[in-house]
């Protein structure tokens, strides 16, 4: 099929010529000049006079501008077929308001200026339809930026020991039946090709072992999602110095697949110097096990399972209930995200434990005794903090945050710069001691960054974190909403009297209680928007149970699990089981 040929019969799927006359739509169609066009190319800037519009045929465009406010880009758009970009500029007569970038290898149509004019005055409908368009785009503002949906990957071998090719192939397999996957440059192949390869496929998997050849550079243009693989342990490729893997403004993620052998019990890492190639997710692969091919295809699709754990001291013991009825429904959990003790508890499933392994270590660390007992002279805080670090070095040992099986990020709050602190790297065990760093009853973590409290004073329930990810649907575990103390008894003045005389003191929280609670409260009004960020909210019923209440594991655990089974059994988590809409 010649490229004329192909672009005609997509130019019919073209919405705005379907909504036309059919006189009109046969004089917009003659008009509309067919370009091909590289990934990473400028198809216009901000600011420029507009002279076109384009209509997506394939392939994707990403919008951006200057935020007057920071004077810094700002990405407001990502657009995909059969979307128009620069009519807004050609409408109202003046000059492009943002930036549009091709993000990947794509084909456009193309109608000028002279040709809309001359359309418009003979065809008045035409005229009408691009008037609502504007006024739609007007109205919808930011709504009009889609999600993250890729549909074509890259997969390049930049570690000796990995076949890219036998790992895209793989990959492909767990995307879906249709998804293609294409090793090496077809014969005679061009624009047009690849165009109805992808449009025939739906997914695409290109995978590259020689990292800087010609074939590897087209993969790369092609491609949504890049997937850099590695063999754990071996340096990248003296050729990779200097390569750029990413794309203009940073539209395009850039992922690192570290391969473990097939029998691997912890991951290895990589060699230090993969650092340098700047990725936005490590994903740990074991050779030839399918569940973790499957996982790898959900996250990086778009279609993966979010886990977001809520902080709530004692409280977060109901987690591993929720965490047994998920299990028992053999639901999957493919990335994991928490606050305070909802950060142990998401760590350990990242660890790739079992449940009762998970239970066993909770056990241990909180309720065989109390972990905040160890008590100092209160100059910077109620205890020492020792109990703490010595117990989540044993349990969590040197690991670093990337090397986990699953990907994982928690949150402290940041005293230094008065934000949220979003730990995705480094040690594991100093990024749980912060998040879990109650003010006034743990000592602070100081680090480069700043000196680091729980992160309930920032973000208890950071829904919205794993969200922003755009990897999946979030399942929240709030065990923090209800914490507000009851309403204390006001009392006569006689039984205030009478008290006072019997030496009976007033009912009011204790000191601990009152730390809890405070570095909670500030976060509450957030935790209440990020809600709106989840698929799925679970909140067991926790009235009546105490921050500090470690004792209460077995029932508080029960609940959680009573909860969750009964929102399973009644289809509860179906929103967030199902994938997002492509």
């Amino acid at each position: 099929m010649s490229a004329a040929e192909t672009l005609a019969r997509t130019a019919y799927r073209v919405p705005f010529l379907d909504s036309l006359d059919p006189v009109t739509a046969d004089a917009l169609r003659d008009r509309l000049e067919p370009i091909a066009i590289a990934g990473g190319r400028v198809l216009f800037e901000e600011g420029e006079e507009a002279d076109s519009l384009y209509v997506l045929v394939s392939g994707a465009v990403g919008v951006a501008n200057h935020d007057p406010a920071s004077g810094l880009i700002r990405r407001i758009a990502r657009l995909y077929p059969p979307e128009t970009v620069g009519e807004v500029a050609l409408l109202s007569n003046g000059p492009r308001s943002a930036t549009a970038t091709v993000l990947r290898d794509s084909l456009l149509l193309r109608l000028s200026r002279e040709a809309f004019d001359e359309i418009a005055a003979r065809h008045p409908s035409a005229m009408l339809y691009f008037a609502r368009l504007l006024a739609d785009r007007l109205r919808s503002g930011a709504a009009r930026a889609a999600p993250h949906r890729p549909m074509t990957f890259a997969v390049v071998g930049v570690t000796p020991g990995v076949s890219a090719a036998g790992f895209g192939h793989s990959l492909a397999g767990a995307l879906g039946a249709r998804t293609g996957c294409l090793a090496a440059w077809p014969e005679h192949a061009d624009e047009t090709w690849f165009h109805a390869y992808e449009t025939e496929h739906g997914r695409v998997v290109y995978a590259a072992d020689d990292p800087v050849c010609a074939w590897t550079r087209l993969c790369l243009r092609r491609a949504d999602h890049v997937l850099l693989l590695a063999a754990p342990g071996q340096p990248p490729f003296p050729a990779l110095q200097g390569v750029d893997l990413g794309t203009p403004d940073g539209w395009r993620r850039c992922d690192l697949v570290i391969e473990q052998a097939a029998d691997a019990a912890v991951p290895r890492a990589p060699d230090p110097a993969i650092d340098a190639l700047g990725v936005a997710m490590h994903h740990q692969v074991r050779a030839g096990r399918a569940a973790d091919h499957a996982r790898l295809g959900r996250l990086v699709s778009g279609r993966a399972h979010g886990l977001v754990l809520g902080g709530g001291g004692a409280r977060g013991f109901a987690h591993l209930g929720v965490l047994r009825a998920l299990r028992e429904a053999d639901y999957p959990i493919d990335f994991v995200g928490g606050t305070s003790i909802g950060a142990v508890v998401g760590a350990s499933i990242a660890m790739g434990w079992s449940l009762d392994e998970i239970q066993a270590h909770i056990l241990e660390a909180f309720v065989s005794s109390s972990p905040l007992n160890d008590y100092t002279l209160p100059v910077l805080s109620l205890t020492r903090g020792l109990k703490v670090d010595t117990r989540l070095r044993q349990h969590f040992g040197q690991v670093r945050i990337e090397d986990l099986w699953l990907p994982f990020l928690c949150v402290s709050a940041n005293l230094t710069t008065g934000a949220a602190m979003v730990h995705t790297r480094g040690d594991l065990v100093g990024a749980l001691r912060a998040s879990i760093a109650i003010p006034g009853l743990l000592p602070p973590v100081i680090a480069e960054d700043g000196v680091l409290v729980d992160g309930g004073t920032m973000n208890n329930l950071p829904a919205d974190l794993l969200a922003d990810l755009e990897r999946g649907r979030v399942l929240a575990v709030d065990v923090g909403s209800d914490l507000a103390f009851a309403r204390m008894p006001m009392r006569s003045w006689r039984g205030r009297m009478i008290r006072r005389l019997l030496g009976v003191p007033q009912a009011t929280p204790g000191i601990a209680q009152l730390l809890l609670r405070a570095a909670t409260v500030s976060s509450d009004a957030q935790a209440a928007m990020a809600k709106e960020r989840a698929a799925v909210v679970l909140r067991p019923p926790l009235a009546g149970i105490d921050l500090r209440d470690w004792a209460a594991y077995a029932a508080v655990a029960e609940i959680g699990y009573r909860h969750a089974a009964q929102r399973i059994a009644a289809d509860g988590l179906r929103p967030w089981l199902e994938p997002a809409a492509e």
